[in-house]
């Protein structure tokens, strides 16, 4: 089941990170591994960051076994497409919906 990290804010989350949340969901159970979002909103990032702006978010990985880690992330990129970067960092999964042409009405 996903969990937030205590202090973890999702007030002004984009719909898209919320569905790219749901895709992570979806994928960390698949592997046997239950996801725990780290940062939405909060906490301290780069200058002119997107999760400030709501567009990204943070999942636990530490729990995640070696072998498996690789594939999660290769699955949720898959699912998310081109508009959405999925970065593996060295503690966490980084979500971020970034679109790669405007978004026209």
């Amino acid at each position: 089941m996903l969990s937030l990290k205590p202090g973890v804010r999702i007030t002004g989350m984009r719909p898209e990170i919320l569905l790219a949340i749901l895709v992570a969901e979806r994928a960390y159970a698949e592997a046997g591994c239950e996801p725990m979002i780290t940062s939405c909103i909060e906490g301290k990032h780069s200058v002119g960051s997107f999760h400030y702006a709501g567009s990204a978010a943070d999942l636990r990985t530490n729990h995640v076994p070696a072998e498996k880690l690789q594939p999660l992330v290769t699955k949720i990129r898959a699912a998310l497409g081109a508009d959405f970067d999925v970065v593996l960092e060295v503690d966490h999964l980084h979500l971020e919906f970034q679109p790669k042409q405007p978004l026209t009405a």
